[in-house]
């Protein structure tokens, strides 16, 4: 229908040149189509352009993309799902990782887990790069230069492979907000609380424009709410100078270089005041969620589960208080749920029981959990699986007083007058998460290219040499370690996981299917259930 409507566009000569871009690439056979028509009504000489792009996917950070394919993992994973659907999601994920290739310029070398969805994703990739690279080579232009001397890594894993980064609860600044908040692609969205009591809606954009985002979201909640505090206390002492150095009894001279000194410095006091309050605004919230539910506790507490560490007596009872009545239901839920995954010597069966009977009885819906062990079942592998994650003067003074009251302190900052310290007193000081997943493990592995057991199990593909398991991967096969590597996961991802691959493997890009909340990772679950409803 779009192809038809272009020629007719070109037929009527709506405009002097059509400059036309696909993505992804326009198939051959609607190409043709396009040609004949436009040809057939004499207006092909309209068409100027006709470029393939390749964008079904989303860079949220530099080193961070989604392919924001809504629900296809569970469709991939799902007993029930026909051969055609399968087939279908099989064919958009390699499609977006196909555009995100291109747009990278690189072809890299294929390692995968030889097992269920990703090495379907793998192989089929694999066949796509190299027939296209016979096709097209010019589309991989940047990957015969010099710097294509090192090809990255592309190492593709499957979800099953590490769950319990979709359920834990974060501690960084990012994975907060993506949890708390509803991080989407770079916004969140809170309500403020106006004169008068009403709320209304705020939306922020937080991307790597904002210095304070850039800098701090894979800090620790402490960090950011200590930096808030002392970027507003430095505030004030400039605008406090400012202030001062205008009600001060100064000569024409004198005062005209102040005046012209306080002008220059306003874009950058406008600047701190905007971060200030959009972060103060943000921060705020994010504590009023953290103190409500225990959050802190919550985080301490699954850590030292994940990292396999047998529980301290306090930690013990902490752990009885939150599964009966710490934090929300949903919090309940994913620690329980962390438990079956990371069993713990210091947790018993019956204490596992009663707790899910509790919650049962509560009214909640247990059908993720249900989900979650059919998951298990059906993947038939151990995601549990422990791991170490004068008059003229005195005028000019007035104007640097109402220029500073102009720049103001902001609305966050005025009604945390007393800091943002005071604010979240109480919470607990806590670092992230810097533990070592099954994804960080085998990336780590697999960059070292070493060799050993866990290298064994993934397949290797080079689509350059061919498109099946072992191309490129004999006797002749390097074994320099890579420089660079793409982290690719068929499933969700989350803010959670990307900090901790950030943070334990260098030159790194982390990509997923789909980014989700754990609401809405266990909405997933919950459809493989069955009537595990209270």
């Amino acid at each position: 229908a779009n192809v038809r409507r272009i020629a007719e566009d070109c037929a009527n000569a709506m405009y002097e040149a059509f400059h036309l871009n696909f993505t992804p690439a326009i198939p051959r056979v609607l190409l043709e189509q396009l040609a004949t028509e436009t040809l057939e009504s004499e207006s092909v000489s309209h068409v100027a352009r006709v470029t393939d792009r390749y964008l079904n996917f989303s860079s949220l950070e530099e080193d961070f993309f989604s392919l924001q394919l809504m629900g296809k993992y569970a469709r991939l994973t799902d007993p029930r799902s026909a051969d055609s659907e399968v087939e279908g999601a099989v064919d958009e994920i390699v499609t977006g990782l196909f555009s995100v290739l291109v747009t990278l310029g690189v072809v890299p070398i294929l390692r995968y887990a030889r097992r269920g969805a990703a090495q379907m994703v793998a192989e089929q990739l694999g066949r796509t790069l190299h027939d296209k690279l016979r096709a097209h080579p010019t589309l991989f232009a940047r990957d015969t230069s010099a710097s294509a001397l090192q090809r990255p890594l592309l190492i593709v894993l499957e979800r099953s492979s590490e769950l319990g980064s979709m359920l834990q609860h974060g501690w960084s600044y990012s994975s907060l907000c993506h949890d708390l908040l509803d991080l989407r692609l770079n916004r969140v969205v809170i309500r403020e609380q106006q004169e008068g009591g009403r709320t209304v809606p705020r939306s922020y954009d937080l991307h790597q424009g904002d210095s304070f985002w850039s800098e701090h979201m894979g800090a620790a909640f402490n960090t950011v709410t200590t930096d808030l505090d002392r970027m507003l206390t430095e505030y004030k002492a400039a605008m406090d100078q400012i202030n001062a150095s205008g009600a001060q009894e100064l000569n024409a001279s004198e005062s005209v270089s102040q005046l012209q000194s306080t002008i220059s410095a306003l874009p950058e006091l406008q600047e701190k005041k905007r971060l200030i309050d959009a972060h103060m605004n943000i921060a705020t919230d994010l504590v009023s969620h953290i103190k409500a539910r225990s959050l802190d506790e919550f985080f301490s507490l699954e850590e030292a589960l994940m990292e396999g560490r047998s529980f301290a007596r306090e930690e013990r009872s902490m752990l009885q208080q939150l599964l009966v009545d710490g934090g929300s239901a949903e919090d309940r839920l994913r620690l329980l749920m962390l438990l079956h995954l990371h069993p713990n010597s210091s947790v018993t069966p019956a204490q596992l029981a009663q707790a899910e009977l509790a919650l049962r009885d509560a009214g909640t819906d247990l059908r993720p959990l249900e989900g979650l062990k059919a998951m298990q079942a059906y993947d038939g592998v151990n995601v549990g699986a422990r791991v170490a994650d004068g008059s003229s003067g005195g005028a000019i003074g007035a104007g640097l007083m109402h220029i500073a009251n102009q720049v103001g302190v902001g609305s966050s900052a005025q009604r945390f007058g007393s800091g943002m310290l005071a604010l979240a007193a109480g919470v607990k000081q806590l670092l992230p998460s810097r533990r070592e997943t099954a994804i960080t493990r085998a990336a780590a592995s697999l960059k070292e290219n070493k060799g050993g057991a866990e290298d064994e199990t993934f397949g290797y593909i080079d689509p350059k040499v061919g498109s099946t398991d072992g191309a490129g991967g004999g006797g002749s096969r390097s074994r320099a370690a890579y420089g660079q590597a793409i982290i690719f996961v068929v499933g969700p991802g989350n803010y959670l996981e990307y900090q901790t691959v950030r943070h334990r493997a260098s030159q790194v890009v982390y990509g997923c299917t789909e980014v989700l909340t754990a609401t809405e990772f266990l909405a997933q679950l919950a459809p493989r259930g069955g009537n595990g409803a209270a």
